[in-house]
């Protein structure tokens, strides 16, 4: 279950013209609501966010009706369907309401923030809160996964929805996989435990499908960094970003340039750094942040600091399968072949039968227990 997170902001004061900028930071042209607020109101304003999915369209109908909101008190910055023009994609649209004086709403990306004046008492805070119960949509069936984005000059999360993903390890993987694969989930599950994880091997042996079964079954918040994130670790605004999310689970995700010892040459320092603060620096007991790194290429020497026992929890390189492990899964999934070497997961889902030799036999489907 997401929690709330409470956050105080304090902004510079709008010049008060007659055009206000009610733009973004620098390049980014998004609509910043913040500025509206101290246009409007001219105060600063604190900051309540709930990550949450709602049922938006119903959402926003009642908080209309129940403020007794006219057109002028409602932006939309919609994006529609992309198979229906004229149908809403509310889950992917922004919707802010000027409630009252000092009272702002904004639902956006399965997120909700209330930015209120000093005016505005924690009585009523909450029951705005309490209207937006109504709303939740509580899906037990589908989980969220969240990739990092770089949004209005700060880092921020988009959230996906991933429907349930479970695999059979010992069918899918070779026999040494299994007590790594308890080592990594009990580690995971385990309260307040941090550290790394590195996973890799070549495409097409299974590293994205576990992560996909961890995802599903992990009580965790996992953050992907994806490709062209990676390098954002450096910066100077990523740790305070990640102090922001306790008690995650952090993906990145070919990572091997962030990994290779400092004396090569690399400017990776700064990213090593921050990622060994996360295993067990200052930051770990506080923020309890597990990270697990993937790549595909293998790597002949990873930097000595991460390797340190206490501070790595888990390292796997992903092979081909066995050739008893290869046949039990082309049989399982019904590819009618002789397996004679090694394969990965990939290249038995995509055999070629017509040049292996015919079996007899019938199969229910990729990755079936």
């Amino acid at each position: 279950m997401n929690r709330h997170l409470f956050k105080t902001y304090r902004f510079r004061k709008l010049a008060t013209n007659n055009h206000p900028d009610l733009f973004g930071i620098g390049i980014n042209e998004d609509f910043h609501w913040g500025k509206l607020f101290l246009h409007l109101f001219g105060q600063y304003y604190s900051r309540y966010r709930i990550e949450h999915c709602f049922y938006n369209e119903h959402l926003i109908e009642s908080l209309a009706n129940h403020y007794a909101l006219d057109q002028s008190q409602i932006i939309r910055i919609e994006r529609a369907e992309e198979k229906d023009f004229y149908q809403v994609n509310y889950e992917w649209s922004e919707i802010t309401l000027i409630l009252k004086e000092g009272l702002l709403f904004t639902i956006y990306d399965n997120r909700v923030e209330i930015l209120y004046s000093q005016k505005i008492s924690k009585i009523e805070r909450n029951d705005l809160i309490s209207h937006l119960e109504k709303y939740k949509v509580n899906n037990t069936i589908i989980k969220q996964f969240h990739m990092v984005k770089y949004y209005r000059g700060s880092f921020e999360l988009a959230n996906f929805d991933i429907r349930p993903y479970d695999i059979d390890i010992e069918l899918n993987y070779n026999d040494d996989f299994q007590d790594i694969n308890n080592l990594i989930c009990n580690s995971l599950n385990e309260d307040r435990k941090n550290g790394l994880i590195l996973l890799h091997g070549k495409y097409g042996s299974g590293k994205t499908y576990y992560l996909r079964h961890l995802i599903s079954k992990i009580e965790r918040k996992f953050i992907y960094f994806p490709l062209n994130m990676v390098e954002a670790i450096n910066s100077p605004e990523f740790l305070p970003f990640i102090s922001e999310q306790p008690n995650s689970v952090l993906i990145l995700e070919d990572c091997e340039s962030l990994l290779v010892p400092r004396e090569n040459g690399t400017n990776n320092s700064s990213a090593i750094s921050n990622l060994l603060n996360l295993g067990d620096g200052l930051l770990s007991d506080a923020l309890s942040v597990n990270v697990i790194c993937t790549f595909n290429a293998g790597i002949r020497k990873i930097d000595d600091a991460i390797l340190r026992k206490g501070r790595l929890l888990a390292r796997y390189e992903f092979k081909e399968l066995e050739v008893q492990k290869a046949q039990a899964l082309a049989t399982k999934i019904g590819k009618s072949v002789k397996i004679e070497h090694p394969m990965t997961v990939s290249d038995i889902d995509n055999l070629d039968e017509k040049g292996f030799e015919n079996l007899p036999t019938k199969g229910v489907g990729f990755n079936a227990a």
